[in-house]
């Protein structure tokens, strides 16, 4: 019986033959040699299960996984049941690793064994870290959930190392349910909450270098869909971590201007996705609501300005749709109403 691996690569793979190659040849150009690679074919028609198989006849660290289709997080969750690794990390399959990505994640595990190691992407594959830079991780801890936020790649479930046995311990996994494209967010707000749950002086490390590419061109991207309606589950995730970071970690407010304001972006584009029959259903239910109440209250009493802020505040739904096309298109609409209600309210925020 061989020994087991000290980290696990689990590879969510569907129709995506062109882009598996890169993606596990930087798995064979590891510096670090004991690993093993869980692909998991999520259903594929393309082809891409037999390129699976290929890597997986050539090199034995491979093992390859193959289910009918049930969505990325159906994929992950079966990749870590299958893990065997002391670490699991996640790479998506148009993605690709530099070649020090796992020695260095290792090393600074096994540095500060207490830790949540994370580590920095890039989104040109020539600005991948080719040797360690020599600076130290940074460290958060609860209070620094924003800055966190902030600073890292901090929503996807790629760029981290996590802990096979913490997994297994709380049971933690994807949502498999949810297949529009933020199913990723939950689980690693989560991860933390467990975490510092846990611990609440183990501290999240940031590695400086690059270690991660994240493919910014692939139109078959689940990241470039156009029709990404709201749901509950949006409204929730967003809702969550602004209330783990308020109530549980007592981050500042100030710290969180960045994410409430995706959370406006991202909730105004959803609204605009709906027709008008989603629209009277779940927004009636929304403006009733707690996550609503919260979000509004923010930027008042941050006085962190956002587009959408009074659109939101006032419940005028006509032009969060508005805005959002032009966010998405010319901008010109955008940027007249955003200098429009920042003058409303006197300039006085976002100072």
């Amino acid at each position: 019986m061989k020994p087991a691996p000290l980290v696990t690569v689990v590879v969510p793979v569907y129709n995506q033959k062109s882009y598996l190659p890169r993606c596990f040849d930087c798995l064979l150009a590891q510096t670090l040699p004991d690993w093993e690679a869980v692909l998991v074919d999520d259903g594929s028609t393309d082809g891409s299960g037999a390129v699976c198989d290929a890597y997986a006849a050539r090199d034995a660290r491979f093992t390859v996984i193959h289910k009918p289709n049930g969505g990325v997080c159906s994929a992950r969750n079966a990749g870590m049941r299958a893990a065997g690794g002391e670490y699991i990390t996640l790479l998506d399959q148009d993605d690709a690793l530099s070649p020090l990505a796992l020695e260095l994640a290792l090393k600074a595990q096994r540095a500060r064994p207490e830790a949540w190691v994370l580590f920095c992407h890039a989104e040109a594959l020539q600005e991948l870290a080719a040797a360690p830079c020599g600076r130290k991780p940074r460290e958060y801890l609860p209070p620094d959930a924003g800055k966190l936020y902030n600073d890292s790649p901090f929503d996807p479930p790629w760029c981290k190392l996590y802990s096979a046995a913490f997994l297994r311990k709380t049971g933690l996994a994807f949502d498999e349910t949810v297949r529009d494209g933020y199913e990723d967010r939950p689980f690693v707000q989560a991860y933390l909450r467990e975490f510092w749950a846990q611990d609440p002086a183990a501290p999240v490390l940031l590695l400086p270098e690059a270690l991660y590419y994240w493919e910014q061109e692939n139109p078959g991207s689940v990241s470039k869909r156009r029709d990404k309606p709201l749901t509950a589950a949006q409204i929730a995730m967003f809702d969550d971590f602004y209330r783990d970071c308020t109530e549980r970690y007592g981050a500042p407010l100030k710290d969180l201007a960045q994410f409430c304001g995706e959370a406006a972006n991202i909730l105004a584009f959803g609204i605009a996705c709906l027709d008008a029959a989603g629209r009277r259903g779940i927004l009636k239910e929304y403006y009733a609501g707690g996550a609503y109440r919260r979000l509004v209250a923010y930027f008042e009493t941050a006085k962190q300005y956002n587009v959408f802020y009074l659109p939101l505040k006032y419940r005028q739904t006509w032009l969060l749709r508005l805005i959002t096309g032009s966010r998405l298109g010319t901008k010109r609409l955008y940027w007249k109403c955003y200098w429009l209600g920042y003058y409303l309210l006197g300039g006085r925020w976002n100072r």
